[in-house]
Formats: C-alpha cells, structure tokens, sequence
C-alpha cells in the first residue's frame, strides 16, 4: 500500500479549508503585484459542496450541467471559488455598447488567475495525500445550449453561496462582477444529510433558476425598462431574454468564450 506523505512543515491538524483559503488569498495577492495585472480583487469567497447531493442529479436530469462523477468519478466534494472584482471595475462597466476597458482586462487577468488558483488549491490538497481534478476550461462552451459543459455557478448555488439573477449573473455578499472556478475532491470535506433537503425544493429547482435568470420560455418572468434598454445584443425583451440572441452578441465580444460575463451589461438591472 502506498504511504501518504505529508509535506514538510504541514500540520495535519490544521484545518485543511482555513489552509485552503489562506493559501488562496497569498495567490491573488501575489498575482496583483505582477506588472501584467491591473485588476483589484477583493478577498475570494471559497464554499464546499458534496458531489453526492442530489441537487446535481437533478441538473443532470434535467440537461443544464454535468454531474461532478461524470467529470471525476473519485471527486467527493466540489470546491468552488469566486473572484470578486473590485466595485470601480464593477461600475465602470455600467452603459454603452462594449464592455469597458476595465471589466475586459479583469475578465483575462481573473481567466488566468484562476488557473494559477486551480494550481495553488490542487497543491495545498497534495500536502495531505487527497486526489483531485480541475472541473473544465474557459473555453468548454457547448453553443447549442447556449453555456458551459460543467457550471461553477450552479455548484456555487448548491453551496448555498448566492442566488442567480438575469442572464445567469450570480449575486453573492460581495456582488455579481467576478471570475468562478472549481476543484473536484475525493475526501468528504462537505457531507450531505438528509435533512438537508428540507430547504430544497428539488422537484422544481431548475425553474426557479430559470426564473430567476429571465429566460425566454420561464414561468413568472419580469424584466425591467433598464435592463432592456441595457442589452446592446437585443437579447433582453418583456417576454425574457433570448439566450441565442445573447450569444450571438457575446461571441461578438469574444468568439472563443460567449458568456454573458464578457458584456454583463444587463447584469446591474436584475430586478
């Protein structure tokens, strides 16, 4: 039997996610001072969630995200992270047509740094002898369907970090405007009881993230004034939005990743 081996100066006592985090912020910290960066980020928000909850069947039932198994049949737990831009990047992409220079420069600067991240938080659980995966690419982008293969956002949702909002914007404490990723994990670092289910609605949770999103074709759709007028791509109508109109305009922005998050223009209207 192999032995696991514990790095050097690693205390196995220490609390694995405290050790996560902290080596998570040194990364963004240090990826901040590099000349290439220009972007400010606050302090990123880290959540566990186990791959065994049933929430994620449910996405696979219902075709909007594949199951963790199916990415990583040891992985146990998703570690699932945000990098929260700071408010003037935020704010400085509010109006006009194109995202502003700010918000395009977060949008690689955070697409790069969270590699790094993957990076940092697979070696921080190599310490402790656990097996990983990273979860899928920028560029994993199923067009038919209008979004990613594997979604860090509906993982952030099953982790109870925020809540969804128009056009697949995700709000948590520190707002919409940041970069998501995540990490596969065999070891049990979130346990899912059953109990916990008492607070899902598991039967119909896809519509209310469908709801909450706006999409054409939801149940209970409401769309404000601005945030049609907000939509450069006019994708965002009464009836919802058009997620093959938003596309197209995003892959005007950029051709490789189409995600609403390269133009988020709408995402400041989300009531």
């Amino acid at each position: 039997m192999k032995k696991t081996v514990i790095a050097e100066g690693f205390d196995p006592k220490e609390n694995i996610k405290k050790r996560i985090k902290d080596a998570v912020v040194a990364e963004v910290r240090r990826y901040e001072m590099l000349p290439q960066c220009t972007t400010k980020f606050k302090d990123p928000i880290i959540g566990y969630i186990s791959a065994k909850h049933p929430i994620f069947m449910k996405y696979l039932e219902e075709d909007i995200c594949l199951h963790p198994k199916a990415i990583y049949r040891p992985g146990n737990t998703v570690v699932v992270y945000m990098l929260p831009f700071s408010e003037e990047i935020a704010e400085s992409n509010k109006g006009g047509d194109m995202p502003s220079e700010q918000w395009t420069k977060a949008f690689y600067d955070s697409m790069h740094l969270s590699m790094k991240l993957n990076g940092v938080i697979r070696n921080t659980l190599d310490e402790v002898g656990r097996l990983h995966s990273a979860t899928n690419i920028p560029t994993d982008w199923n067009p038919e369907e209008h979004r990613e293969e594997w979604s860090h956002k509906l993982a952030a949702y099953a982790a109870g970090m925020g809540r969804f909002g128009i056009a697949g914007s995700f709000h948590t404490e520190l707002g919409f405007a940041g970069r998501w990723g995540s990490v596969l994990v065999d070891e049990h670092y979130a346990i899912f009881e059953e109990e916990d289910l008492e607070i899902w609605d598991l039967d119909h949770v896809v519509d209310h993230i469908m709801s909450d999103c706006k999409y054409e074709g939801a149940e209970d759709v409401r769309v404000s004034r601005e945030a049609i007028e907000a939509c450069p791509g006019g994708a965002v109508g009464e009836k919802g939005i058009d997620r093959e109109k938003c596309q197209q305009w995003c892959k005007k922005v950029n051709k490789y990743i189409p995600s609403q998050e390269v133009c988020g223009k709408c995402f400041f209207y989300d009531k």
